[in-house]
């Protein structure tokens, strides 16, 4: 089977072609929306951290930067940071250019002389990145370069008996025609892990899984916090939902049946 996509060089075809606006730190996150906002073809993530962390925050805000510009579903990008955070705008983009060959951009508010500098000169360059975007041809592609993300809809009683099956429904027949499919979200396995463990392709993964939930419970209890002590939410409980466990019984089912 097949599908028409935008090839990339790296691997997966996206199904859109969006100039992701990237933020290297929250003081850039406001020049990377309105940028997003004057250009059509444009998007932006709001990047709420990025200054003053420690070495492992620095090392995970790097890793989840540089996945959202190496999404398939981009055409290129146009980084705007602060210039005094602790991962600087051009170190992001040297690195993203190591992982990807699309076009990639970044712009310092500190050597650009100002906020509304800075912004003049992104908008020109994503508008001349989104009008190369324009000009690319969607492709038939594989289907076996398709990948889903699956992605929590806020949770109530019905959600494991309907609409996640149904997700999950959804999840088996790409998978079954040779596609993929994953789960974000890890956090929302616990109480159910061991169940979604018992699908795992071999027994490192069966393990791993164990394992995200274990070092994430952990991780809470070093800051003496229970995430049971959040979960369920106020909506989920006004939803049906009563405890942690039930909630994610119900969101490993959108993860289908298959191994």
């Amino acid at each position: 089977m097949q599908f028409w996509g935008y090839k990339r060089k790296e691997g997966r075809a996206g199904i859109r072609n969006h100039v992701l606006i990237l933020p290297t730190c929250a003081c850039g996150s406001e020049s990377c929306r309105i940028v997003a906002s004057q250009v059509r073809g444009a998007v932006n993530i709001v990047f709420n951290t990025g200054c003053s962390d420690v070495a492992d925050n620095t090392a995970m805000s790097q890793k989840v930067l540089t996945g959202f510009a190496c999404n398939p579903n981009v055409y290129g990008v146009v980084i705007i940071g602060l210039g005094c955070e602790t991962v600087p705008h051009n170190k992001l983009r040297e690195k993203i250019q190591t992982m990807t060959s699309k076009p990639v951009v970044s712009f310092g508010i500190q050597d650009e002389g100002g906020t509304l500098k800075t912004i003049e000169k992104a908008v020109r360059a994503a508008r001349d990145m989104a009008a190369e975007a324009g000009m690319q041809q969607k492709e038939l592609c594989d289907i076996s370069e398709l990948l889903l993300g699956i992605e929590c809809g806020g949770s109530d009683a019905t959600s494991g008996i309907a609409s996640n099956p149904a997700v999950g429904e959804l999840s088996d027949l790409l998978v079954d025609l040779g596609a993929s499919t994953i789960m974000s979200e890890s956090i929302e396995w616990i109480g159910g892990e061991h169940v979604l463990a018992k699908r795992a392709a071999t027994p490192e993964i069966h393990n791993q899984i164990i394992q995200v939930c274990k070092e994430y419970e952990e991780h809470l209890k070093a800051a003496k916090q229970d995430c049971r002590a959040g979960q369920p939410t106020p909506g989920n409980k006004d939803g049906g939902l009563s405890t942690l466990d039930e909630k994610s019984l119900g969101c490993i089912r959108k993860g289908g049946t298959r191994p």
